[in-house]
């Protein structure tokens, strides 16, 4: 309102002093007039001063404008001081309500953390009195056990002083027993001595065209822990092969209707590497690129290098093999301590290791196999039971599923059952004679079907030996022995075979025995002398 007056004053003024100013210019301009005519007199001087005292209300507007505009501005910014004061304190009060939040929240947090760490004390505390509980428990279970133990050996102890007659005998069983703990350790360290090799390998020669190795399973009497003689073992072991990228291997099982397929082969496929030359560059496509051009930027195929015509050839993989392995045994981190040595041998690698502290020597023996989808059954590379093995026959094998039942039962009948002792004693007995070791083991896998596990205690020792007897016997006579895995409808989970070798017909061990009467009369005169030499083993211990 003060600024709306103090303009019409000055409004005014200026117009005032606009009429003013015309009066005197016109009073000016006279006086000029005058003096050029020479008229100019004293009396008009002071008329022209008073005129010019009319200026004064120009600058007092002025400076009044002046003066109150910048009262205004004081006024303008001393507010404008205050409300920023205001809010700056109105900020401080807020960041100190926001710190006390904090503060509090803090404090929650670590009133809660103390809740937790005094909830996880007496979890702690509680679990530590549970496990204490459990511990005693467990000794009290372990002291029962051990209890239980010490009876069931005092039994036994009396139930061998019953069925054992000689001391001699007892001595043989334990001595059985010894020699069986001594050969699992070789079978660890031949399994580790072959896994270095095989892994040495594949890491070497990962990027070729020959068959890719696996992890090698332990097989035969050594690993299953009946070997006949300690000091003649051989340690077999099947390492399974598959195909090399671009390549397929296809299983062709023998004869239409043979289940156990003596004569298989593996017809071997080429297949097509565009994809992984498109994405990795690191192939050619046998398929689709020109011989000239493979034969220039890549190693061949396996069908140009170990098969004969489509078919993989034994004889050609395990030389292969043969020649690979001194060089991979050099770069394993245990040749400085066991010399390796390659033996003769045209469908297997056959190893001589030697211990180079102690000079001990364990023979081993690699041979190879293709698996049959996921199942335990392997076409391997072993001789066929025919005079003559063509190299492309790759005879199908039980081993591997023969292992993991012996696995099985050793898991079910515990550490003191003595079917393997039994075996092992009678594959001693057997060096020399007609009887095959693979017909006593047969024998002795329908005796685990057929008499509980539990009756193969060690104090049924001399029970099952004869229930052995008994059971060949009565096999020789009737010219008849089946083969374990074929028409067992009863076989455990751990062993997968082929729906067909469950619902397939008997297939008999003895069958030669039929045909050729002259063979039966030896086997019932190598039976005779098989019992002889059980009673005196038994009695003599010789």
């Amino acid at each position: 309102m003060a600024l709306v007056l103090v303009l019409a004053l000055l409004v005014r003024a200026l117009i005032v002093s606009g009429s003013d100013h015309a009066v005197m210019l016109e009073r000016v301009q006279q006086h000029e007039k005058e003096q050029r005519n020479g008229e100019q007199s004293w009396v008009d001087m002071s008329a022209l001063l008073f005129t010019l005292l009319h200026y004064w209300k120009i600058w007092f507007c002025t400076g009044l404008f002046v003066f109150l505009f910048w009262n205004m501005w004081r006024s303008l910014k001393r507010k404008q001081h205050e409300e920023g004061g205001q809010q700056e304190q109105q900020e401080r009060e807020e960041q100190v309500e926001e710190v006390e939040r904090e503060e509090q929240q803090e404090q929650v947090e670590e009133e809660e953390q103390l809740e937790r760490v005094e909830e996880l004390e007496q979890e702690d505390q509680v679990e530590h009195v549970e496990q204490e509980e459990q511990e005693e428990r467990e000794d009290q279970g372990e002291q029962v056990q051990q209890e239980e133990q010490v009876e069931e050996v005092e039994q036994e102890d009396e139930e061998e002083e019953y069925f054992h007659h000689s001391a001699l005998t007892r001595y043989i069983a334990r001595r059985a027993w010894e020699k069986m703990q001594g050969k699992a350790t070789k079978c660890v360290l031949v399994e580790e001595l072959m896994s270095d090799l095989l892994q040495t390998y594949t890491f070497v020669c990962s990027n070729s065209f020959y068959p890719v190795l696996q992890p090698a399973i332990g097989v035969g009497s050594a690993f299953e822990g009946w070997s006949p003689c300690e000091e003649d073992i051989v340690y077999r072991l099947l390492v399974p092969i598959k195909a090399p990228h671009g390549h397929v291997f296809h299983p062709e099982l023998g004869e239409e209707g043979e289940v156990l397929a003596r004569n298989s082969r593996i017809r071997v496929e080429l297949v097509c590497m565009c994809t992984r030359e498109q994405q990795l560059g690191d192939v050619l496509c046998f398929l689709h690129h020109s011989e000239e051009e493979l034969s220039q930027n890549q190693q061949p195929s396996l069908l140009q290098t170990l098969c004969t015509g489509s078919y993989l050839d034994v004889q050609k993989t395990a030389a292969w093999f043969n020649k690979q392995v001194p060089r991979t045994w050099r770069l394993t981190h245990r040749a400085h301590r066991y010399g390796l040595k390659v033996l003769p041998s045209s469908r297997s690698c056959k190893l001589q290791v030697t211990d180079t502290s102690s000079g001990e020597k364990v023979h081993v023996e690699l041979l190879f196999g293709v698996q049959q989808g996921n199942l335990d059954i392997f076409l391997s590379s072993q001789n066929a039971e025919a005079v003559f093995t063509p190299s492309t026959t790759w005879p199908q094998s039980c081993a591997v599923a023969e292992r993991k039942y012996f696995e099985y039962v050793a898991r079910t009948a515990g550490p003191n059952s003595c079917h393997l002792v039994c075996l092992r004693l009678f594959a001693h007995i057997l060096v020399g004679m007609g009887f095959s070791t693979y017909a006593i083991k047969t024998l002795l896998l329908h005796l685990l079907a057929i008499i509980p596990l539990e009756d193969w205690r060690r104090r049924h020792f001399l029970s099952r030996l004869e229930n052995l007897l008994q059971y060949l016997q009565y096999c020789l006579n009737d010219k008849v022995l089946n083969h374990f895995l074929l028409g067992n409808a009863t076989m455990p989970d751990e062993v997968v075979l082929p729906q067909a070798f469950q619902t397939a017909s008997p297939l008999n061990l003895f069958q030669h025995l039929e045909q050729d009467p002259d063979a039966h009369s030896r086997v019932l005169r190598d039976f005779k002398e098989l019992k002889d030499r059980l009673f005196r083993l038994l009695l003599f211990g010789r």
